[in-house]
């Protein structure tokens, strides 16, 4: 297997996990009553760090550092409205369940998390990262 072919592959699977553990938290979060808000953002606590770690050490094998963690959890929320509104749109406006709308916001934002993540993890910022 190419270098490419592991990264693309651990990139699904990190990301994967992140999709299914951000509805998994949204649909409970609906489930238990909490405000829209609040299950967007602790989805958001828990699947940035979850992301972070397996993304560092799975797609792109680049070291952990307070630095990265912080690029890369400012590039993940640029995800929050998105979610926020997205969800809102799906279940408030349009009346669709929770478990219809919140695939449905993790849909919209797939393709620039990649962008996002390479960007916070890869890139060389400074000799502090």
């Amino acid at each position: 297997m190419t270098d490419a072919t592991t990264r693309s592959a651990a990139y699904l699977a990190v990301s994967a996990l992140c999709l299914v553990t951000h509805n998994a938290v949204m649909i409970a979060g609906d489930a238990a009553g909490l405000p829209l808000s609040a299950s967007v953002l602790l989805s958001f606590c828990v699947v940035v760090v979850l992301g972070y770690v397996g993304h560092s050490r799975l797609t792109f094998r680049e070291p952990m550092t307070a630095g990265r963690f912080s690029r890369y959890a400012l590039a993940m929320a640029a995800n929050l409205p998105t979610a926020f509104v997205t969800v809102w749109l799906a279940r408030d406006v349009v009346g669709l369940p929770m478990i219809v709308a919140a695939p449905l916001s993790t849909v919209v934002s797939i393709g620039i998390n990649f962008l996002f993540s390479r960007w916070a993890i890869v890139h060389r910022h400074s000799v502090r990262d």
